[in-house]
Order: C-alpha cells, then structure tokens, then sequence
C-alpha cells in the first residue's frame, strides 16, 4: 500500500506548483521553532505566509500532541493577517507515516520544515530518521532541515547525507543570508583580503530558555537531551565563523569552561532549581571559551555562554590586513556591520529566516538554482562536527581540573 502511494505521489509535487500556483507545506512539529516563542525571532509559519501569501496552503501539521497543533492552528486561523486559505484545511497528524497514508495527491508537500527535537533525525536508526521517513513517504518533498542536524553520531548522519544527494535541502543556519553577512563576504572578495582571525561571543539569554506554558523544561539545561550550548545554539556562530573563514582543523582545539560547581558558575535568575531536574553530571557549563586554528593558519577564539537574563548578545569579528568587520546583534531586527576605516552600517528590515525560506522555495519553485541554498546537509554536517569537537574538548578540560568524569 505504501509503495503504490509512493509511486503516485512521485512528481506529483513539483507538476502541481506549475499548474495551480498552490504551494503545499507540511510542518513537522507544533512547536516553537515552526509557530514562534518569546524568546527569539524563530518562526517558519509567518516566513512562509510572507513569501507565499495566497499561494500558502500547510497540508499537515505531524504532532504526537494533538491537542497543541489544533491549539495553533486555531490561533492562525482567526488571525486577520493570515492568507484566507493557508490553514483552512491543515491536517493535523501522529507520524509521517500518518500524513503519506491520508493526504491526497493534491496535498502533497512541495516542502517539509522539519522543527522536531534533534533526537529525531540525522540517523537511519528507527525512531530517529525523520529525513529517510519523509523520503521513503514524499520522494519529491524539500527539506528545510532546523540544526543541530543531529543528535547522533557521525556515521549515521553521513548516511543520512548520502541519501540527501540529489534532494533539495537547506538546513537552517539562517545567519547566513544576513545582508551583513554578504557584504562581509564582499568586503573579503572585492579587497582580495585573507581572513587572519575570528573572534565570536554568543551570548545566551537564559532567563527564558526551556520556558513553556506549563513551565521551565530540562531539554536545554540537560546536555544529554539538548547536546548543550555549543552544539545546541552556540553551532549559528560556529557555522558562521566556518561560512568565513577556511576549514577548521579540529585536532587544534583548546577549551576552557565555567561550569556549575565553579564559585562564579551560579546562575541567579534561573526559575527552577536545577536541583529538580538534571543530574549533577549533566548539567550544561556556564561559559565555554574555544581557540582553534583553520587551514592557512587562521586563528580563532569564541565564546559561549549562558549569562544574560534580557536579549541575546551575539557578536563575530573578522580580522584581515588592515581591516576589521564587526558583525553586532545578527539576531536583532537591525543587525549592523562596523567596518574599521570607520564606517557603520546598518541594515535594517533584514530578516534571515525569509531571506532563508524565500531562496528554498524559489528553488522549488524552479525560479533559482540550488546554489542560492547557503547551508547543505554536507555543509552543516561540518559545523556539527565542529562543535563537538568543541564540547568534547570542554568536558576533557574540566575532568582534568576535577570535575566529573563526562
């Protein structure tokens, strides 16, 4: 029965979209990632209503909570400033599974978001294979594919990337497509510049994070759930960093981190004990300062840490001969790039997460090549191993300074 289903839905996608205009979507996971939160500017819903107004139609919604995707879902739809059609007829579904066995071939998805939890995908292992379910379900179906890309291991996430080859596929270091991330690259290209160093800070805002209706959850203050700050959020100004810079060599990396049994590792504003919820062994460090050399004997010193209780901090500095480009709040609605001669300039308006979705359905949609896509699943498996490698090395540091063994 599947197969039959997957050979009649096989081209079915991309043959609608030219001759009705309609752009099916579905999203997996009711989320925060794909429906918004206060604490950041995610929200893949409301980028894809702005691209595609009218177009729009989210054929599905896959969430085992039931009863939070008919909760969004009722938000979107007594929201004026929704496309009349985008949501009136979204399905709300258990699996993938699921949504392959019920949808007509007139829904079929043009484009999958993935917002499930890491701990879903990057692998072939049942249970953790989102991206070898929607291709086994949606042989023509994109994937914008949220990071990390993973929460397994490498090897399975190289399988994973194999059976990608050929697909369109964008994974969500949306910083890249910052306008102030192109004129640095231009900056770079036009003055025949060679990056010499990179300096980054990401500074996480805590007081909400893991915030809920129903509370503070354990995912983002226990490293075996979440992967912790590195690999789970610090990884967009690790991948920036990479986006600039030549190849890292991970065999360079030193780490030094503040962690909770350090005298300066308190945190004061947190709204739970986190005493309640994570185990001593798995509680995430407070600060993680990493140095490495890249290829051609760039250097790099970043910065991690959970100590802010307002807004993100979020800053990149790039070093060439005679030059200096400051990337602040890329974040923010108005990031600004300050560029040593002294000039200031700030973007306003500049929304990466459109500027994301709009060059994935452009290539759907047949209007652009796949080169306009910033970040590959081979590309972001880079970063990924990149900030492993980082968290590793944190963990091996602070054995040796007597903490427990990780």
């Amino acid at each position: 029965m599947l197969q039959t289903r997957i050979a009649r839905f096989a081209g079915s996608a991309v043959r609608q979209t030219k001759t009705d205009g309609r752009f099916n979507v579905l999203l997996l996971g009711a989320g925060n990632i794909n429906f918004g939160t206060t604490e950041g500017p995610w929200n893949h819903s409301k980028r894809l209503e702005q691209k595609l107004g009218d177009r729009l139609r989210v054929v599905g919604v896959v969430d085992k909570n039931r009863a939070r995707a008919e909760d969004r879902l009722t938000i979107k739809r007594a929201d004026a400033n929704v496309p009349t059609e985008a949501y009136t007829h979204t399905k709300v579904f258990e699996s993938i599974e699921h949504a392959s066995q019920s949808l007509d071939p007139s829904e079929v998805p043009h484009l999958a978001v993935d917002g499930f939890q890491s701990t879903t995908r990057g692998s072939t292992v049942p249970g953790h294979d989102t991206e070898m379910q929607l291709i086994r379900s949606f042989p023509d179906v994109a994937h914008l594919i949220e990071k990390p890309i993973s929460a397994g291991s490498f090897e399975e996430a190289e399988k994973v990337k194999e059976a990608l080859q050929g697909r369109v596929v964008s994974v969500g270091y949306m910083l890249r497509y910052l306008r102030a991330v192109k004129e640095m690259k231009t900056i770079l290209d036009d003055n025949n510049l060679k990056v010499m160093a990179t300096m980054a800070t990401y500074l996480m805002a805590y007081g909400f994070a893991g915030e809920h209706s129903d509370g503070i959850t354990k995912g983002y203050w226990d490293k075996t759930l979440e992967m912790g700050p590195v690999v789970g959020q610090g990884t967009h100004i690790c991948d920036l960093t990479r986006f600039l810079a030549p190849a890292p060599l991970l065999d360079t990396i030193s780490v030094q981190t503040v962690q909770h049994t350090d005298a300066c590792g308190h945190l004061s504003k947190l709204k739970r004990d986190e005493n309640e919820f994570v185990q001593p062994g798995n509680r995430i460090p407070r600060i993680t300062n990493a140095s490495w050399r890249y290829a051609d004997g760039v250097w790099d010193s970043s910065s991690t840490a959970w100590c802010f209780t307002g807004d993100y901090d979020v800053e990149l500095v790039v070093l060439a001969d005679g030059w200096k480009l400051r990337l602040v709040d890329p974040y923010g609605v108005a990031p600004k790039l300050y560029v040593r001669r002294p000039v200031q300039t700030i973007f306003t308006d500049d929304d990466c997460y459109l500027s994301e979705i709009s060059a994935l359905v452009d290539v759907v949609d047949g209007k652009a090549p796949q080169s306009v896509i910033l970040s590959t699943y081979a590309d972001a498996l880079e970063s990924y191993k990149l900030t492993w490698a980082i968290r590793n090395a944190g963990e091996k540091a602070y054995e040796a300074r007597g903490g427990p063994k990780q």
